[in-house]
């Protein structure tokens, strides 16, 4: 039974290809084939080129002898191992019909034809040649494939083309018949072509003719993939399609098949396989009726360089026939609509066109409607440019809920506005147009959504000091954790006070040091925003391990720029009260996080259990709590009997303290942890409201460097040990406590005794007893160590994985 083999010009663009060529059509081809050839690849934009060269007037000499020198040197190739070539195109005919054309500045449509689809005839004459004319037969186009319309666009004849398919095979009986695609004859006797990239649809149209057993589609890829692999590296191949799923993909955008080539395959049920000239093993992708697989989505396309224009205004509303006049409008200009949407009050009628015919589409309208524009019935036409079209293909898609809501979350996800929304009755198709710049990202997100199920998420750490380095430690660590569960956690960029490190490939977990010390550059929201954009990355995430201001001072236009933002920096949550609301409404717009559980009691999950509480609808009563480890450790040591000095040398030498222990002993750190809390709890306050009684008095060693002040320190120790003294007479001991009672926020030192809650935490331990209108009249507690560079970082890496968008 005949199959028609159709081969891309990638499968012929030199010597080495038509070899490969040659081989598969003599082991795939079975007993009888049709072998439909296209020009060797880039040959017909080099005939397009010299054609529009002619008609400017212009010299083409070099641009024809570089054809030349190309077609001499397959014939050469060609003939010394297979004899003379058969069937050779006339390269004189085409060197006179481009003089013409240079002589007149002007290129007929009908000559156009001629010379565009040149290269055709070169491959089919070589391979007609490697074949052998004993068992390969000729088969011009033009006497088979009948065509109506233009002469560079022209719509096939099937009927007429199905007696002129059998009328000149029964003349040339063979094994093989080689044909050219591209071309076809009109009913004046004229060559005319099927459109760029017609090739396909001519196979398509002879399988039809010829109730071919399967018409086989020889390109450079595996098959139809559920994506474009040229930007999703994860997209795989689809193996079985229906005719209305290959069509949709077709439709928009799918480079594997032209639009034209399904529907005659489809009308005449033959199957059409797409399969690689390069990978001939690889079973291909299958379109055919027969319904395999249960996929929800089968494939997800992407069409881009469309403009939308928008016909509105009183006199289209209720007015009978003025949709049948924009469309007429268009089509009698051979404006191609691409998708169409109506307002539900017949108020205006949006469609799709290519950028390309955009003013051709405008001018038509301006023409069709210039005196319903005269009398103000319809409003100037509204032009959006530089849009895309991201469509999901599916028929199964009708038998499964909630896919369009998924659809548009992945979306809303990338960050992308919908601009205007398709469906067709079917169900097995679903578009949004969308920003064109933000294409990629769409599909991006909504491939991962839907095939890979394997979600990303994009790290820029900033700070590399305990906490950012401990934390590259836990990345690089559970990498393996994080594989066996489906997340794709990539570490793209690191920065200190004066330089960033970005690495498109991912940042080296054991090189980044050294890196990041030979930049020369630093942090710039603008350089971040470049790489994620150049990157198309949908999940990029600012971790901030420093205690910076200035940072903390960006991390709104972080959000908005459409960064999530995980803290362990406390300058942004206990700035201005109205800078903390920004940041909340900033994210709430922006579908973003900002995330800051370390900000109180580093890894313990304190805040999270906070807001589950308010969310439930608890009120905080009152709040007693250890909030710093530091001053947790140094109390205990007290308690143990060393003094104030020692105490605070102990801590600082073993990295519970600030380098400057100041920082801890100001009280100030307490303070800005326990207005984070107040203000979780609903509290409107600044961080001048909260009373604070500091371990030492910021004026004692005033101006003194650090090893100064450790060495005055020891002067406080009497006093101090009177303090403890007297705790300790009444059975209780000294703890440095946050506080909130009827809104008031104090921090400071608290003799508390064995009854009391905190009473036991020491050693680094942090302790938050919250009473609320669920929890009393005992408090809710929890407990655990709030300092260290590891808990902390395990904090941040929690806070990480939340931005997961699952």
């Amino acid at each position: 039974m005949m199959r028609v083999l159709k081969f891309g010009g990638s499968s012929l663009a030199d010597f080495d290809c038509l070899r490969q060529v040659q081989n598969l059509v003599l082991t795939q081809s079975g007993d009888e084939a049709l072998i439909v050839l296209s020009a060797p690849g880039g040959m017909t934009d080099q005939l397009v080129e010299l054609a529009a060269l002619a008609e400017q007037g212009v010299s083409y000499d070099v641009q024809w002898q570089a054809l030349q020198s190309r077609v001499n040197a397959l014939h050469l190739q060609v003939t010394k191992l297979y004899g003379e070539i058969a069937h050779w195109p006339d390269f004189s005919a085409l060197a006179n019909k481009l003089a013409g054309v240079k002589l007149l500045n002007h290129c007929p449509a009908q000559v156009r034809a001629y010379i565009i689809s040149f290269g055709e005839r070169v491959s089919c004459a070589l391979m007609q040649a490697m074949l052998g004319s004993a068992q390969a037969s000729y088969l011009d186009a033009t006497d088979c494939i009948a065509t109506v319309g233009g002469y560079l666009d022209a719509e096939v004849d099937l009927k007429l083309s199905k007696a002129q398919f059998t009328l000149s095979m029964r003349e040339n009986p063979n094994k093989y018949y080689i044909m050219p695609g591209f071309t076809g004859r009109n009913q004046e006797g004229e060559l005319t072509t099927l459109g760029r990239n017609g090739s396909d649809y001519s196979a398509a149209v002879a399988a039809a003719c010829l109730q071919a057993q399967v018409c086989q589609i020889w390109t450079d890829v595996d098959g139809v993939y559920n994506a474009d692999p040229r930007f999703i590296r994860k997209a795989t191949k689809v193996d079985w399609l229906s005719y209305k799923e290959a069509m949709e993909l077709s439709y928009f955008g799918a480079k594997v098949l032209h639009p034209k080539t399904i529907l005659p395959c489809a009308k005449a049920g033959v199957p059409c396989e797409i399969k690689n000239t390069h990978n001939p093993d690889v079973p291909g992708s299958v379109i055919s009726n027969e319904r395999r697989g249960n996929e929800q989505v089968k494939a997800l396309s992407s069409l881009e360089s469309l403009a939308m224009l928008t016909v509105s205004g009183p006199g289209m509303k209720g007015k009978v026939g003025m949709a049948s006049r924009v469309f007429n409008a268009l089509a009698n200009d051979n404006v191609s609509i691409v998708l169409i949407t109506q307002s539900s009050c017949e108020f205006s009628i949006s469609f799709c066109v290519h950028e390309a015919d955009l003013n051709l589409a405008l001018t038509a309208l301006e023409q069709a409607f210039e005196l319903e524009s005269q009398a103000g019935l319809i409003e100037p036409v509204q032009v959006q440019r530089e849009l895309a079209i991201v469509t999901l293909v599916g028929d199964n898609m009708k038998a499964h809920r909630g896919l369009a809501a998924k659809f548009f979350a992945s979306l809303a996800q990338a960050q992308v506005n919908i601009v205007a929304i398709a469906q067709d009755s079917t169900e097995s198709a679903i578009s949004a147009v969308v920003d064109g710049s933000l294409c990629n990202d769409a599909v991006k997100v909504c491939h991962e959504n839907f095939f890979t199920h394997i979600p990303s998420i994009d790290v820029f750490l900033l700070g590399v000091g305990l906490v950012g380095l401990e934390l590259i430690k836990q990345l690089e660590k559970q990498q393996s954790w994080l594989q066996n569960r489906d997340i794709k956690l990539n570490l793209y960029g690191v920065a200190n006070s004066q330089k960033l490190y970005l690495n498109a490939q991912g940042v080296p977990f054991d090189t980044w040091h050294g890196e990041l010390e030979q930049q020369t550059d630093g942090l710039t929201l603008e350089r971040l925003e470049a790489f994620v954009k150049s990157n198309h990355l949908i999940n990029p995430v600012i971790v901030d391990c420093t205690s910076s201001q200035q940072l903390a001072d960006q991390y709104c236009n972080f959000l908005n720029a459409g960064f999530h933002v995980v803290a362990a920096n406390k300058k942004a949550n206990t700035g201005t009260y109205d800078y903390y609301q920004a940041l909340v409404n900033a994210a709430q717009q922006k579908h973003r996080k900002f995330l800051y559980e370390t900000n109180v009691g580093a890894g313990l999950p304190v805040l999270d259990n906070l807001q589950l509480l308010f969310s439930a609808g608890d009120e905080l009563l009152s709040f007693n709590g250890i909030l710093s480890g530091s001053l947790s450790y140094m109390f205990g040591a007290l308690e143990d009997g060393l003094s104030l000095s020692e105490a605070t040398a102990k801590a600082k030498a073993n990295g519970f303290t600030e380098p400057d222990p100041r920082d801890d002993l100001s009280g100030t750190d307490v303070a800005r942890k326990l207005l984070i809390i107040a203000r979780e709890s609903g509290l409107a306050l600044e961080l001048s409201d909260i009373e604070v009684e500091p371990v030492v008095s910021e004026s004692f060693a005033e101006g003194a460097s650090v090893n100064e002040f450790m060495t005055k320190l020891p002067e406080l120790d009497g006093s101090f040990a009177l303090k403890v003294k007297a705790a300790a007479e009444q059975g209780q001991v000294l703890r440095y406590v946050g506080s909130i009672e009827n809104g008031h926020c104090r921090v400071g030192i608290e003799a508390v005794d064995k009854s009391h809650a905190l009473y036991d935490i020491r050693d680094g331990e942090n302790a938050l007893a919250i009473l609320s209108q669920y929890y009393q009249p005992r408090p809710f507690v929890i407990r655990g160590y709030g300092a260290g560079a590891e808990v902390t970082s395990a904090g941040v890496f929690a806070d990480i994985l939340k931005t997961l968008s699952r």
